[in-house]
């Protein structure tokens, strides 16, 4: 049995804060996306995750268990790759330390080491990548230096600074000769099969929202895949659909297979924004750099 590795951060952020609405707004997701992922993971476990007590729901312990086994794997992951920061002995101290999200990776990285090269100081960048409560915690612990990614619902940004970056435009795509390319609706392609970059959940996932706002059945989603770039070579040589967040993101001259669906209904849009602590940090010097490069961009 394989589980969602996003359903189980959700089973655990539940437990965490006490009920779904807490862990929704914790993780920047609507209330009833945290329900039905727990729906589909009860499920697929074969049990209840829950259990009520007077007016309380608690979780069973085959919940607590899984949610042990995420931590311990939450542990053993940070140690090897390093993710506890200059903790860690195998990292470098005097690196900016930067947390990504798909789109913006591909979007800002570029920028981001021609800026610290122009410093005329040679500066290590660590790029990592993850939810964005899980980088924006990172950033509040000084695990990060600076954060990109989708604002979430409810966060209190009162020890950080916030710059927006872009409104995502999501984009419907699919390969050049595709059954639907001539579609205008989502109605007509509710039955299509998707791939898409990210989590469930996440805010990536604009198909899952679309259907969900909808109360349509979820989508048929065949792949789940690390970024925007793997999504747009699948969509171009598959007959899977994907939405693309960005114009930029769309690589045309090395990818002429991929062509837009002209929908009628508006895709869901959200935010993404620049995050950095209001606290004095290790370089300084260098964060500034690279916050001025990104507001120009």
């Amino acid at each position: 049995m394989e589980l969602e590795w996003r359903q189980l951060e959700l089973l655990r952020c539940i437990i965490d804060s006490g009920g779904t609405a807490q862990a929704a707004r914790a993780a920047g997701i609507s209330q009833p996306a945290v329900s039905q992922a727990m729906q589909r993971l009860t499920r697929q476990v074969g049990e209840p995750l829950f259990e009520k007590q007077g007016r309380r729901r608690v979780p069973t312990p085959r919940a607590l268990e899984l949610a042990h086994a995420m931590r311990a794997a939450e542990d053993s992951f940070s140690l090897h790759s390093g993710h506890r920061g200059a903790a860690n002995p195998g990292i470098d101290a005097s690196a900016v330390r930067v947390g990504l999200a798909p789109a913006a990776g591909l979007l800002y990285s570029p920028a981001m080491v021609n800026a610290l090269a122009a410093g005329g100081k040679r500066t290590k960048l660590s790029i990592v990548t993850g939810t964005a409560p899980a980088m924006l915690d990172a950033l509040k612990r000084e695990e990060l230096d600076l954060v990109i990614t989708p604002r979430p619902r409810g966060l209190n940004r009162a020890d950080l600074f916030e710059r927006l970056m872009y409104v995502s435009q999501p984009v419907i795509y699919c390969r050049t000769g595709h059954p639907l390319a001539n579609a205008t609706s989502l109605r007509a392609i509710a039955r299509a099969q998707w791939v898409v970059a990210g989590q469930a959940g996440t805010p990536g996932n604009t198909v899952e929202e679309a259907f969900r706002v909808r109360r349509w059945a979820p989508p048929r989603i065949a792949v789940h895949c690390a970024d925007y770039a793997m999504l747009a070579q699948i969509v171009a040589e598959t007959d899977l659909l994907g939405t693309l967040p960005h114009p930029r993101l769309v690589p045309q001259s090395r990818l002429p297979g991929i062509v837009p669906l002209r929908v009628d209904e508006r895709l869901p849009h959200y935010e993404v924004c620049l995050f950095w602590p209001r606290r004095p940090a290790r370089n300084s010097a260098a964060i500034r750099r690279l916050v001025a490069a990104l507001s120009t961009d």
